[in-house]
Formats: structure tokens, C-alpha cells, sequence
């Protein structure tokens, strides 16, 4: 795993050069990102069934599905991992060559769902890269790919309902990242590379778009700064 010393100057892009890096980039600029990734895991495990589905949205390197792939409640399920980033596929493809259970590929999340009858559906620290105007049609989406009891885990950058309270969130997340050893000049461009392309919103937004789609047993089960963990159950 190399050391994410990545900067763009243009619009932000899951590259070749980041998909090299990106361990070291989700580790070092999500606070508390291994506990999240470890209670989603717990928690999914509880909604996996057999001989349904489980489905990846923008699984990037596929680490995220990784230990419910691997665990014994998941044996006799399916996962299909999607994402639209070649580089990011490429890693995800070696990382799962010989599971049989387990298929990548590319798939655009804005034309919805590529399959259903699905128990679990991830989507980490994804749609918040999709254009606002989609978002409600991949929830709904979500949902009907859903099967009853079925659960999404929802993980996003989200914006805090007070600018006062969002400002000083931000603050301290910035801190955070210096603290991790990213310099002025990597903070500055990735903030400007990002600005236009990943877009968040509040919870309380978040939660409606999952109202809307049907969904009436949400919750957050992680929370870190400006990132939230929200569980929706069909």
C-alpha cells in the first residue's frame, strides 16, 4: 500500500494514481474509518440471508464488502461490486480473483440497480459524489432492490444542521488530517479539486430521500465529525 501524497489540479478523479494510494487516503482522511468499516461489517452480517444478494455501490477497491464477504453467515450469498472507475475495478477484480460468489463490474449507479432480491445493499462514501438530481431516483431504486427486512447502510459526508456547529466540525476535521501528516498544500488542492464534486447534505436530507423512496425504519449508527452511518430497513 503506497502513501496517499496525491494532488490534483483539476476536478477530482479516482485515478490510477489514487486507486494506488486509496487505503492509505480512506485511513488518513476519514476519522474513525476502520470502526466504521468494522460496525457496518456487525451490523450487516445481522440482515445477510442466503441465497440472496448483496450489492456494492461503488465498491472502489472492494475493501468495504471484504469481512462480509469472508464471513460464515454470507457463504451461500452473492455479491456483485460495482463502481465506474476502470482503475478502481482493476484493483477490485484481483483483489476477488477466484471467488466465485463474487462478481465486479462496471455499472453507472445512475441508471439504478443492476440486480435485486438483494438482503444487504452498501453504499460508502458514494452518492455524495452523484449529481443531487440523481440521488432520489438510486434511493428508490435501492429500495425496490430490496428485499423485505432487507437493509441499506447508508455512509456519507453530510453537512451539520447549525453553520456555526458545521463550521467548527469542519475546523476540527481539517486538524485531523494535519494531524495525520497531510500538508497545507495537499489539504488546500484536494479541497479545491472536491468543491463541485462532492457534494453533501444534511442528515435531515438524507433521511427524507429515504422516506420518499418508502423506507420508515432508519437510523444513524455512526456518527464522526461531518460523517454519518445511516441504516435504512425495507
Amino acid at each position: 500500500m503506497g502513501k496517499d501524497e496525491v494532488i490534483q489540479h483539476n476536478s477530482w478523479e479516482f485515478n490510477e494514481e489514487v486507486s494506488e494510494v486509496f487505503s492509505d487516503m480512506l485511513s488518513r482522511s476519514i476519522p474513525d474509518y476502520d470502526n466504521m468499516r468494522d460496525l457496518m461489517f456487525r451490523m450487516a452480517r445481522n440482515f445477510v440471508t442466503p441465497y440472496s444478494n448483496v450489492l456494492d455501490i461503488g465498491c472502489s477497491t472492494g475493501l468495504s464488502s471484504k469481512r462480509l464477504i469472508e464471513c460464515d453467515e454470507a457463504q451461500k450469498t452473492d455479491f456483485t461490486l460495482i463502481d465506474i472507475s476502470e482503475p478502481m475495478l482493476t484493483k477490485c477484480k484481483e483483489f476477488y480473483r477466484g471467488r466465485r460468489n463474487v462478481d465486479v463490474r462496471y455499472w453507472d449507479i445512475t441508471e439504478g440497480c443492476p440486480i435485486c432480491c438483494c438482503s444487504v445493499i452498501i453504499s460508502c462514501l458514494t452518492l455524495q459524489f452523484v449529481p443531487i438530481e440523481y440521488r432520489q431516483k438510486i434511493i428508490s431504486s435501492i429500495y425496490n432492490s430490496l428485499n423485505k427486512g432487507g437493509a441499506l447502510f447508508l455512509v456519507e459526508k453530510v453537512i451539520g444542521h447549525s453553520h456555526t456547529i458545521d463550521e467548527v466540525m469542519v475546523k476540527e476535521y481539517y486538524e485531523i488530517k494535519r494531524e495525520n501528516a497531510y500538508t497545507e498544500k495537499q489539504i488546500k488542492a484536494k479541497r479545491k479539486a472536491l468543491a463541485g464534486t462532492l457534494v453533501p447534505l444534511t442528515i435531515k436530507m438524507n433521511e427524507s430521500l429515504l422516506e420518499v423512496a418508502g423506507f420508515r425504519k432508519i437510523d444513524t449508527f455512526w456518527r464522526y465529525l461531518n460523517f454519518c452511518g445511516i441504516i435504512a430497513v425495507k
